[in-house]
């Protein structure tokens, strides 16, 4: 398919599914140990039936609780026009079917994972389990189709550095990093290393300045002090979605 039109369906794809991610948002932006949220958290009407399937669980275009008509969850298009871009750049830089799906997936959630960070400073390891299984079963299929074994062992090599790297980090500074870092470094050092080691290296490293810079930033703005946890996860997802574009 002609590079042009893949980024335009897979865009289109990524606003279609905007809805959907928001409402993933909402549902997990909770705090620690907190249990999914299910109900607005202005009028606590029910916005998430049980019974319907999780991923398909949305809020409304608008964004508004159908009952209060207060905002819930991000506001709207962010979230539909960042994953429209994400999922066009993919498609545009990535021919392979099997890795591109791979690659569709893990952004999807890392949306979703990113927008969460920021919003409650956390990683739900039920979602990062979800994009880990799921990038990575996409991976083991592509290999299955022809794709050469060893690109699948690399990577799973350089999502295991990546996550001793991270653990060590958190050893040295838990107040500044977390385990679910340590968890999304296992996914991105993966999801980088399909395209071999140097890739890895280079999510790792632009994820690592990507977030020091950010606090530089915000320390120098007065926005935060020393004390202030930020989230790591965005700057993560940046470095290794603009290493991973760079190399396919």
């Amino acid at each position: 398919m002609n590079p042009g039109v893949a980024a335009t369906l897979a865009g289109l794809v990524g606003v279609l599914l905007g809805p959907s991610l928001r409402g993933q948002i909402l549902r997990y932006a909770v705090p620690a140990g907190e249990p999914t949220r299910r109900r607005c958290p202005h009028c606590a009407a029910t916005l998430f039936r049980p019974g319907v399937p999780r991923l398909l669980g949305a809020v409304s275009p608008t964004a508004r609780c159908p009952h209060c008509r207060q905002r819930t969850g991000p506001h709207p298009g962010t979230v539909e026009v960042l994953t429209g871009v994400l999922l066009a750049a993919l498609a545009w830089r990535i021919t392979e079917p099997l890795p591109l799906l791979a690659y569709g997936w893990l952004a999807l959630c890392g949306v979703v994972l990113g927008a969460v960070d920021v919003a409650v400073r956390r990683l739900p390891d039920r979602l990062t389990r979800c994009a880990t299984g799921g990038t990575v079963l996409l991976f083991t299929v592509a290999v299955l189709a022809g794709e050469p074994a060893g690109r699948l062992g690399v990577a799973l090599a350089c999502g295991l550095g990546v996550a001793l790297l991270y653990l060590v980090l958190v050893l040295a500074s838990p107040t500044g990093l977390g385990a679910g870092d340590v968890r999304l470094g296992l996914l991105l050092g993966t999801a980088a290393g399909w395209y071999g080691w140097p890739t890895a290296l280079n999510a790792l490293l632009a994820g690592l300045l990507l977030a020091s810079g950010t606090a530089a930033v915000l320390l120098g703005l007065r926005r935060v002090n020393r004390q202030d946890q930020l989230p790591h996860g965005p700057a993560m997802l940046v470095g290794t979605f603009g290493a991973v574009l760079l190399a396919a």
